[in-house]
């Protein structure tokens, strides 16, 4: 199983069991250290996860459980730290005068 996309707050994570025909419900989860304990993220089931702001500074799993023709249960390795979103930079004008 994988995890693509990149991580940093507001950007998606996609999950991806194979083989592919094989069907999954999922639960993603963080934690502070990459190899420390992780907690399941509230309502988080899908093959996707958008990166909210309180997992910022922390790494990501996603846990899938096989169903179907497909059964048991398989855990990603984890992701980079999750980095905060990027910040547009305000542009200033600065208006010229003729002194």
């Amino acid at each position: 199983m994988s995890i693509s996309g990149t991580a940093q707050v507001g950007e998606i994570l996609t999950a991806s069991v194979e083989p592919a025909e094989a069907t999954a419900s999922y639960q993603w989860q963080s934690a502070s250290e990459q190899e420390g304990d992780y907690s399941e993220i509230t309502d988080a089931v899908n093959n996707t996860y958008t990166l909210t702001e309180g997992e910022s500074g922390k790494y990501i799993k996603v846990k899938a459980y096989g169903t179907g023709e497909y059964t048991g249960e398989i855990i990603s390795d984890a992701t980079a730290l999750v980095t905060p979103a990027v910040q547009a930079t305000a542009r200033r004008k600065v208006k010229k005068t003729n002194a």
